[in-house]
């Protein structure tokens, strides 16, 4: 048995191609060059017929996003007609659901106004820049003399409106999802 796999071992390394010669290496030289361009060819055809599938991919998304637009547009206005007859309304199908999410009120800054009226407090750095993110809390948490008044922030010390900030509220957000 061995003597066999010895033997099948000869007759594949005779029949193997071995560069041993100027020829024979430029030979598998131009066979390689050969295989570089049809590499190149397979990949600029590729490349063609997939400029060819986006665009075909285009135009059909385009067609199925208006019809998406058309349809989400009827059902955030029929959500928007069945909450204002119940606050509490959601719907739920074997093909999706309607619900709403509360979405955090809009803080609109006028960043200049702000930095000339806190000027000297830590919400401010020393190259003059807003902390937008430590101001909105310590407003909304009635700390370091702010507070929240409807729309406004208010220096609770003073009870002067600050301002260059409005407090925008944010409608809540139809959430449209479909079952898989």
């Amino acid at each position: 048995m061995a003597e066999l796999d010895e033997l099948e071992q000869a007759e594949i390394t005779e029949d193997r191609f071995i560069v041993d010669t100027p020829e024979k290496a430029d030979w598998a030289l131009y066979k390689l060059r050969e295989t570089n361009e049809t590499i190149d060819q397979n990949k600029k055809l590729a490349d063609k017929n997939h400029e060819r599938i986006d665009e075909w991919l285009e135009r059909e998304n385009s067609k199925a996003n208006e019809s998406k637009e058309y349809f989400e547009g009827l059902l955030q206005e029929y959500f928007t007609n069945e909450k204002a007859k119940n606050p509490k309304f959601k719907f739920s199908s074997p093909n999706g659901k309607l619900s709403s999410r509360k979405q955090q009120p809009k803080w609109i800054y006028e960043e200049s106004k702000l930095v000339d009226v806190l000027k000297d407090t830590e919400f401010v750095t020393s190259v003059p820049k807003l902390e937008k993110g430590l101001f909105k809390k310590s407003a909304k948490k009635g700390l370091d003399g702010l507070s929240v008044v409807g729309n406004k922030v208010v220096n609770t010390n003073t009870g002067e409106v600050i301002d260059g900030v409005q407090i925008q509220e944010q409608p809540d957000k139809i959430v449209i999802s479909t079952e898989e």
